[in-house]
């Protein structure tokens, strides 16, 4: 009988401090740090050729060009970085002993460039001459795009690895709970960390695959 009184005698006195508490605020002194500068990038997707190249079965004098192309729009608009889209699904868009070259360059999941090129390499490069820090972009766990169209190579880990692949609707996954795929995944990233001047590593599609109707 008494607690209801009793509960709104402390509510009220509650409320009664927290607005003494607001009428007295004010606003900090304490400065944060300055940031050097600002992070102005932009992302060039490779998967399904959403940015480039524009199509898979370009020669490697139009990739060259395209990709110069999106390199001095990026300067010319005062950006600073890139983030380079080098591992869409287990695959690479780079000089890789680890995966297969990505069909989304080459038009055939494995096939090289010809005549030879590392595009990763060659944006970098043309990257820095721009002032632009450029940043390797990894997707972690996808191993298959459902817009692939060619067949899936001998040294793709879905072939190597079966075990390690979940398959989901029309994609193909590698398992994050598996202590053998965190540990590929790590390799594959280290192998570019260590071989090439990239400015940053970005994480992309790192989550559980979207539910299935």
């Amino acid at each position: 009988f008494f607690a209801r009184p009793l509960v709104l005698v402390g509510l009220l006195t509650l409320a009664a401090g927290a607005g003494s508490a607001a009428a007295s605020y004010a606003p900090s002194t304490l400065q944060p740090p300055r940031i050097p500068r600002e992070f102005r990038g932009a992302w060039i997707a490779t998967v399904a050729n959403i940015d480039w190249p524009s199509k898979p079965d370009l020669s490697v004098a139009a990739q060259k060009a395209e990709l110069i192309a999106l390199l001095n729009q990026a300067a010319s608009l005062k950006l600073n970085a890139l983030v380079f889209q080098v591992r869409p699904a287990c695959d690479a868009l780079y000089a890789s002993k680890l995966e297969p070259w990505s069909e989304f360059l080459t038009g055939a999941m494995g096939k090289a460039p010809s005549p030879f090129w590392d595009p990763l390499a060659f944006a970098i490069t043309e990257a820095h001459q721009r002032g632009l820090e450029l940043h390797a972009w990894f997707n972690p766990y996808r191993a298959h795009h459902y817009k692939s169209w060619s067949p899936i190579t001998a040294n793709h880990i879905s072939r190597t690895r079966p075990l390690l692949v979940r398959k989901y609707g029309n994609y193909l996954w590698l398992d994050p709970g598996e202590p053998e795929v965190q540990d590929y995944s790590l390799k594959v990233v280290m192998d570019v960390v260590q071989r090439y001047d990239v400015d940053g590593i970005h994480f992309d599609d790192y989550f559980y695959p979207y539910a299935e109707k």
